[in-house]
């Protein structure tokens, strides 16, 4: 099983050292579920904490989706940064170049 956030995510600050072992807790507990479903909980708790988002947030997030290795997962959170009100400018016109179609069409 891959590590369940990679060092950018708690750069990024979507998890932190306590939520990862929280969450960790809980993947221990059903471990049939897959990793990305641990990462796409951990982001939405992080982002109803702080909402609205702020643009670096969003910003952040959006290149957390672009490295992420589950492609579906990384569209979403990609997604999720493009619908936030503060999503900024550069962000939505990389997004409009994406060579993912559910992205370009969220930049839109």
């Amino acid at each position: 099983m891959p590590p369940l956030f990679p060092p950018e995510w708690f750069a990024a600050g979507v998890v932190t050292h306590e939520s990862a072992a929280d969450f960790a807790r809980y993947a221990s507990a059903e471990p049939h579920r897959p990793v990305r479903h641990w990462r796409w909980a951990a982001l939405r708790d992080w982002s109803e904490e702080c909402e609205p988002l702020t643009a670096e947030q969003c910003r952040a997030i959006y290149v957390l989706g672009e490295a992420e290795p589950d492609v579906n997962l990384g569209t979403a959170i990609m997604c999720h940064a493009l619908y936030q009100r503060a999503c900024p400018a550069d962000v939505r016109e990389a997004a409009k170049r994406s060579g993912r179609a559910p992205v370009r069409h969220a930049a839109k």
